[in-house]
């Protein structure tokens, strides 16, 4: 399928499940329809700006500062431009008309999260697709005997690298839109973390090393949005020792941790446990994972039999560190534990 055919799509599916969704379940979907003819245009400015303006020419240059103030102004901009057009049509279709002051502050942030929520998705739906065709080269590759082996490793790397699981991203952003409504004053720190997660997943895990320091800063935004999203029904314990600016290939410990969210806290509905050791000692770097299994028998524990969602972990450690690492599998009727040893070259100087 054509990407305009695609983008087409999502629109007009963007369109007609937020003219249902804010026109009460179908009660006053005449309005609604008309009033959401500006919200989706707004929408896919925002879309098209991110993708094609500021991300290539500002956060890929390393622009931060301007990336963010660019962000601001657009923002702005779009929210500008909604006002005027409630003043001037909206706010009387909906029987709000002189009652909505031009411009505040809360509205600013909740209209700020419609706007970008559509780019974030159509940016992971394409993230996810960009994942699916690099599969399906290293695949081709495969198949005809490509010679080439160091091209080869290397494609493979980008590809174990680009893991970030859509589900998780989709949740934050689910929760993230719940607090920016309720006006929580968790939602900054959320912002804050979602950010460091996806510069360090799309950007600095190109690298060949980073410090450990990075990994784990990276493990702890990623823990942190996942405490907001079990609650206090999810225990968690991460101890963090040693030396933290040993050099390691990125997201091989991200990735473990992961894993024991994904097949062990998304499946216990009781009260989930995760107890997380990562130790830097002079030639070695240790993590242990340990994590609580769903009492209930069906795919995700299944999945431990079969070794699913560690063998990408296998494979990178396979092609960075060789016959430099080991990796010890427990598992239990009840918990299930990784153990990774890994010997990096050197330490990391600032």
């Amino acid at each position: 399928m054509r990407p305009v055919i695609k983008h087409i799509i999502f629109w007009v599916v963007i369109y007609f499940l937020w003219t249902f969704m804010k026109s009460g379940g179908g009660k006053y979907y005449a309005i609604y329809l008309q009033v959401n003819l500006v919200n989706v245009l707004l929408y896919m400015v925002a879309y098209y700006a991110l993708k094609h303006i500021q991300l290539p020419y500002f956060y890929n240059r390393d622009k931060v500062v301007s990336f963010g103030l660019s962000l601001l102004a657009s923002s702005i901009v779009l929210y500008t431009i909604w006002r005027l057009a409630g003043i001037y049509w909206l706010d009387g279709l909906r029987g709000y008309a002189g009652r909505i002051p031009f411009m505040e502050f809360a509205d600013y942030l909740i209209q700020t999260v419609q706007f970008y929520s559509p780019a974030m998705a159509l940016l992971a739906w394409e993230l996810h697709e960009e994942r699916q065709q690099e599969l399906k080269r290293i695949h081709q590759l495969e198949k005809e005997k490509i010679t080439l082996e160091k091209e080869k490793i290397t494609t493979e790397l980008k590809f174990l690298k680009a893991q970030l699981n859509p589900h998780f991203l989709f949740n934050t952003l689910n929760n993230l839109y719940s607090f920016v409504v309720n006006g929580s004053p968790k939602a900054p720190d959320m912002i804050l973390r979602l950010s460091g997660i996806l510069d360090y997943v799309l950007y600095k895990s190109q690298n060949k090393e980073v410090s450990l320091k990075e990994e784990v800063t990276t493990i702890e935004h990623f823990l942190a949005l996942e405490k907001i999203r079990y609650g206090d029904r999810l225990e968690i314990n991460f101890v963090k020792e040693g030396n933290m600016l040993t050099p390691i290939s990125p997201l091989i410990l991200l990735s473990v941790v992961e894993n024991a969210f994904k097949h062990g806290a998304s499946g216990d509905i009781d009260s989930p446990k995760i107890n997380i050791e990562i130790q830097a000692e002079k030639k070695s770097i240790h993590c242990t994972v340990w994590n609580t299994k769903s009492k209930y028998q069906g795919e995700l524990n299944d999945a431990y039999k079969k070794g699913i969602g560690l063998s990408n972990i296998k494979k990178q450690l396979n092609l960075t560190y060789p016959e430099a690492y080991s990796i010890k599998i427990d598992d239990y009727k009840d918990t299930f534990q990784v153990a990774v040893s890994i010997q990096p070259t050197e330490t990391i100087h600032q």
